[in-house]
């Protein structure tokens, strides 16, 4: 309808859309792959801090394991008891503890210093 002019018009424009499509893409692009980098940057946060604790809690546990066998070893030379005595004891040892609301090894370095 409006001749010649108008067509060259719209070809135009839609020249214009399809020239403006491809920055627009390329932008939602960038947006999208910031935003996955993103994403995996907060999960790997998370991961590294849940290892982090899970090998802190390990090595806790380990220490904790060297320092209760040392103090009963400690008071297995000084008493000259059995292994056997000293499983039993430590089983005693954990229960006394429990109810002191104290830890094993505090309470088997003290027996360490009463049997000394």
């Amino acid at each position: 309808m409006m001749g010649p002019e108008g067509e060259q018009a719209f070809i135009k424009l839609a020249r214009a859309i399809g020239l403006a499509q491809a920055p627009m893409k390329q932008l939602g692009s960038f947006w999208t792959k910031l935003w996955t980098t993103f994403g995996n940057t907060i999960r790997w946060q998370f991961t590294t801090s849940a290892l982090r604790t899970i090998t802190g809690q390990i090595s806790t546990a380990y220490r904790y394991a060297q320092d209760l066998d040392e103090s009963l070893t400690n008071i297995r030379i000084v008493t000259g008891k059995s292994a056997d005595e000293m499983v039993r004891f430590a089983k005693e040892a954990n229960a006394a503890a429990k109810n002191l609301s104290t830890t094993t090894t505090d309470y088997t370095d003290a027996s360490l210093i009463y049997y000394q």
